[in-house]
């Protein structure tokens, strides 16, 4: 794993750079890599091979010669029970089942829209997969920050405790003082515990996500207006449309069971001795249309029609509700990073001046801590407000439903 410090450094380096990899380093992923990762282990992508074999043989079946396969019909006949006189006749028939006139076409249309809509739903499904790894990224950088934050307070609660403790010591300060000092090292060795244990579960959940140890290099740049058409989960519900009025047209042509053209070839005698004599049969079947069997089926193919519309288009307003509050936190982030800023300049500046005064015994030890503590959370905040900005413009690129 790695250091809460160098993980902070890979966070907020430009996407791309790798100036704060170690030398001698293994090759950070980048985001797709990530992504990729992640996808690879997920239950669509170990799926999507079966679905596609699954949908290539509907493809198939639609463009055969035969709506159903051929059935074979042998039948034997004979007087050996009763008279046993010879005679015997038998029976071979073949029945083959017919396309109804437009209704091939209307399934191979049928079977093509139902591809298409398998691989939109894959490609909304790595939507999904981007956005929770886009997530665990970014709750693993927010932990490291908070842990790389406690570990430098400590280091600075040990070195004013350390002070202290030599001023005691020549008796400049009482002994309260070096009790105050040394409650504020467990302080910030408790805290610093804490945000340790919360930055190993963020490394236990982002290798059960992707199966890496190593987090992605530096941030997504802020995504230009994008064309919402093309936003994975519109793209499948287009299709999903498609696919219900493409079952609509085939329920609305099958309006019957498929005709049969039956040839058969008949053997026969009529008693011990005579010649077997060989006739052939050519018929259709045709089975007859009703309400009882059509109109369930063509109401079932409509109401699928009307509700995949209406998806699509109430799912329109949700991307674009989407794009505006992921837009409105990201110049949210960008105010607040610029405010934590400035409240970091004057708290370090404060912390400086309080530091000089406190050595020249004008202001008493809980004074100095609270500057220290007050300069701690302006850091910290500083940093969880840089990377909180870098969380929103990728929350951004993810309402636009672009991948990595």
């Amino acid at each position: 794993m790695f250091a809460a410090g160098t993980l902070l450094l890979l966070a907020l380096a430009p996407a791309g750079g790798t100036s704060a990899q170690p030398p001698d380093a293994a090759p950070l992923p980048t985001l797709r890599q990530a992504v990729e990762a992640a996808w690879s282990r997920s239950v669509n992508a170990r799926a999507a091979g079966t679905r596609r074999d699954e949908q290539a043989a509907r493809r198939g079946a639609a463009a055969s010669w035969t709506p159903e396969p051929p059935a074979l019909t042998l039948t034997r006949r004979s007087d050996e029970l009763n008279r046993d006189e010879g005679a015997r006749e038998i029976e071979a028939e073949l029945e083959v089942p017919l396309w109804l006139p437009g209704t091939r076409t209307a399934a191979v249309a049928l079977a093509d829209a139902e591809g298409d809509a398998l691989e939109a739903r894959l490609v909304r499904a790595r939507l999904e997969i981007a956005g929770e790894v886009r997530e665990a990224i970014w709750s693993l950088r927010l932990a490291a920050s908070e842990a790389d934050a406690d570990e430098r307070r400590v280091g600075e609660a040990e070195a004013l405790a350390a002070d202290v403790a030599r001023r005691v010591a020549a008796g400049d300060l009482a002994r309260v003082d070096a009790n105050n000092a040394q409650a504020a090292v467990q302080q910030a060795r408790a805290a610093l515990a804490r945000a340790q244990a919360g930055l190993r579960r963020e490394e236990r959940l982002y290798a059960a996500l992707t199966g890496l140890t190593a987090p992605p290099v530096g941030q997504e740049p802020e995504p230009a207006a994008a064309d919402v058409d093309h936003h994975a989960g519109l793209v499948e519900l287009r299709q999903t449309t498609a696919v219900a009025r493409n079952r609509l047209r085939h329920a609305s042509a099958d309006t019957r069971d498929a005709p049969e053209l039956i040839l058969g070839v008949t053997r026969e005698r009529g008693e011990f001795g005579a010649r077997y004599a060989t006739t052939t049969t050519v018929g259709i079947r045709v089975p007859f249309g009703t309400d009882a069997r059509n109109r369930p089926r063509i109401a079932a193919a409509n109401a699928e029609l009307v509700e995949a519309e209406s998806g699509a288009a109430l799912q329109r307003e949700r991307v674009l509700a989407g794009i505006d509050i992921a837009r409105a936190e990201l110049d949210r982030a960008r105010d607040a990073e610029r405010f934590s800023a400035e409240h970091a300049r004057l708290a370090a500046d404060t912390r400086q001046l309080l530091a000089k005064a406190f050595d020249l015994g004008e202001i008493d030890l809980p004074a100095r801590l609270r500057a220290e503590n007050d300069h701690f959370n302006a850091q910290l905040a500083l940093a969880r407000a840089r990377l909180e900005t870098g969380r929103a413009a990728s929350r951004l690129r993810q309402a636009y439903g672009l991948l990595p």
